[in-house]
């Protein structure tokens, strides 16, 4: 990988308690910085502090969690809420669990002439009335970076850090 740093702000993973249907007041209530009002959000919203992550909680046993910055402190935060549930007198198993988005912010250490690589290459928008900045979208992956004039970008869409990295020489490989 060329000479870019990157930092991981954020992932979002699915988790899936098979066969598990949630009574989310006994979880709300039950479950200190959890919160419950149906008629703004269909599910539980749950802040843990240690490790630090929340998780979108639903009736179906779906769950989500996100505001990590690592995979092993959502699998941490993960293996806690599990135990939680348990002790609550869910039956649940080890989930199933997948990434589904991982953000990330990076620097170039170079600036950027926007409307040149808009000009020149495909997979890019750049729209400066709308956004600052310019999107360049790696198609296989679903992956995006946002680039600035100023040499920063942020990634989104990634499932891991190497997807981050290969959209990172990507961007590098096609601008230089």
């Amino acid at each position: 990988m060329v000479d870019v740093e990157y930092k991981v702000n954020n992932i979002v993973l699915t988790v899936s308690y098979k066969d598990s249907k949630f009574n989310l007041e006994k979880i709300a209530s039950s479950l200190e910085g959890a919160r419950h009002d149906p008629e703004v959000f269909p599910g539980v919203v749950y802040r843990k502090t240690e490790p630090k992550a929340s998780f979108l909680i639903f009736e179906s046993g779906e769950v989500n969690c996100l505001g990590t910055k690592s995979i092993e402190v959502a699998e941490k935060a993960i293996e806690g809420l599990t135990e939680r549930l348990k002790r609550l007198g869910f039956e649940v198993e080890k989930p199933e669990v997948k990434v589904q988005n991982m953000v990330a912010s990076m620097d170039f250490h170079r600036r950027f002439d926007l409307e040149r690589i808009a000009r020149n290459f495909r997979n890019v928008e750049c729209e400066p009335e709308v956004f600052p900045g310019l999107v360049f979208r790696i198609k296989r992956k679903n992956v995006a970076i946002l680039l600035f004039v100023e040499g920063e970008g942020t990634c989104v869409g990634a499932r891991s850090e190497e997807e981050i990295e290969e959209a990172i020489d990507r961007v590098v490989e096609v601008i230089e």
